[in-house]
């Protein structure tokens, strides 16, 4: 059948106008990185940068100076990531509990668009089973345990998948797992960040549980093989960017990179993370690059990188509304703060603990409800921790007491239902 010339145009100029829209919808990529710590972002020793990619990439990027993880370890971290939903919402905060399924996760809601969407993740602490696969067409899991690398395999495979979908909208998420213990650096990076005293017992899976396990210098050259483990890692997202600029997708991409906690080195006499709500294990590293849509920014105001998935649903040109309840993350300096229960940054674990910790401003509130007791930190003061000025600060106290009763009020209205890891997998 012959189209008449006003017809074909027609078709031609609908193309044209489908090609643009798919042009003006950016693509998504969550990298989030397993125990980095805030301070290795910038960090140099000897000279020798810690991350020198990603230092390179937080100088074009909007950067989230205070940044805390909703939880001191996996699971809960990046289930509040894909929910938009503080740990105690959600409820998967242990490793017998999974998400329920009225739930809608991030995956879920990019995938309603007409995303094409995608996991690739390492960690027994991210299996399917949890609800994290909810809403991936393809959830490529492999658990690498505490003494394989990882980041070819994991990078090789996005790099593979990015080529794959590079001519259609995708989110994709990447866990990558090696900054995480145990510290095993491969050749020549284990030459990198010598310092202190080898330990006779490196495996900190055992260690982290037994108070002040290693000396102070031990303390320190675990760490050096540790930061050992973040450069290796920054090395490989140094080539996964190689294949994002030649695939021509980086003005087309919305990259956030994310820590999903952070590690301890006995600064308050424990290793490695779960169990304390402490600067070292919730603050994070947080930035959103996206050349030609975002300006960069450096962004001093405390957040939560439970609001990232909101964000990033709103940097996509969704609606994010619907999206959990914590809000999206400012990207200019004093904007999105309000005097919702939400607001303030928390930080939860009920892993042989049960610490909650609040942030408002410089201050930061602990409450440690197994020793019955609170406390209040000076962060700005104080940034080690090391001064409890709760009784000194009444006023401050009685404040942030109240914003984090009036916070599990709010959780307890959103009534939102619990489910549990099926018997066979727990």
């Amino acid at each position: 059948m012959r189209l008449s010339t006003v017809t074909m145009l027609a078709l031609a100029a609908a193309a044209l106008a489908g090609a643009a829209c798919r042009s003006d919808r950016p693509s998504v990529l969550l990298i989030s990185i397993d125990s980095l710590r805030a301070d290795e972002i910038g960090r140099t020793i000897a000279g020798e940068p810690v991350t020198p990619t990603l230092d390179e990439l937080a100088r074009g990027a909007v950067v989230f100076e205070q940044a805390m993880a909703p939880a001191p370890w996996t699971t809960p971290s990046m289930m509040s990531v894909m929910t938009g939903l503080d740990p105690a919402a959600h409820g998967v905060e242990e490793h017998d509990r999974a998400l329920a399924g009225s739930i809608r996760t991030l995956a879920q809601h990019f995938r309603a668009a007409g995303y094409r969407t995608g996991a690739i993740v390492p960690a027994v602490t991210l299996r399917a089973e949890y609800g994290f696969e909810r809403g991936f067409e393809q959830y490529e899991f492999e658990s690498f345990g505490h003494n394989r690398i990882s980041s070819p395999s994991l990078i090789g495979k996005l790099r593979y998948r990015l080529e794959q979908w590079s001519d259609e909208p995708f989110f994709l998420w990447v866990h990558l797992w090696d900054p995480h213990y145990n510290y095993i650096p491969q050749p020549p990076w284990d030459a990198m960040f010598v310092q202190g005293e080898e330990p006779e017992n490196d495996d900190v899976q055992c260690l982290k549980w037994v108070r002040n396990p290693v000396s102070p210098e031990q303390a320190s050259f675990l760490r050096g093989r540790y930061e050992a483990e973040c450069r290796f890692t920054d090395d490989w997202i140094a080539r996964l960017f190689e294949t994002i600029r030649r695939l021509g997708l980086e003005r087309r991409l919305v990259v956030a990179i994310v820590g999903d906690h952070g590690e301890s080195f006995v600064e308050h006499g424990f290793l490695g993370h779960t169990n304390h709500v402490f600067e070292p294990n919730v603050h994070v590293p947080l930035m959103l690059f996206a050349p030609g849509r975002l300006q960069p920014a450096r962004i001093a105001q405390p957040v939560s990188t439970g609001g990232l998935g909101r964000t990033l649903l709103q940097l996509a040109g969704l609606d994010g509304r619907d999206f959990g309840v914590l809000p999206a993350l400012p990207l200019a300096e004093g904007a999105g703060h309000d005097d919702s229960p939400w607001s303030a940054p928390c930080s939860r674990t009920i892993r042989r603990a049960c610490q909650v910790a609040l942030r408002e401003g410089a201050l930061k509130y602990v409450l440690d409800a197994r020793a019955c007791r609170e406390s209040l930190f000076d962060l700005d003061a104080d940034p080690g921790e090391r001064r409890d000025v709760a009784g000194e600060r009444p006023e401050d106290t009685l404040r942030l007491r109240t914003a984090l009763a009036e916070r599990h009020e709010a959780i307890a209205a959103l009534d939102l239902p619990r489910a549990s890891m099926p018997p066979e997998v727990v």
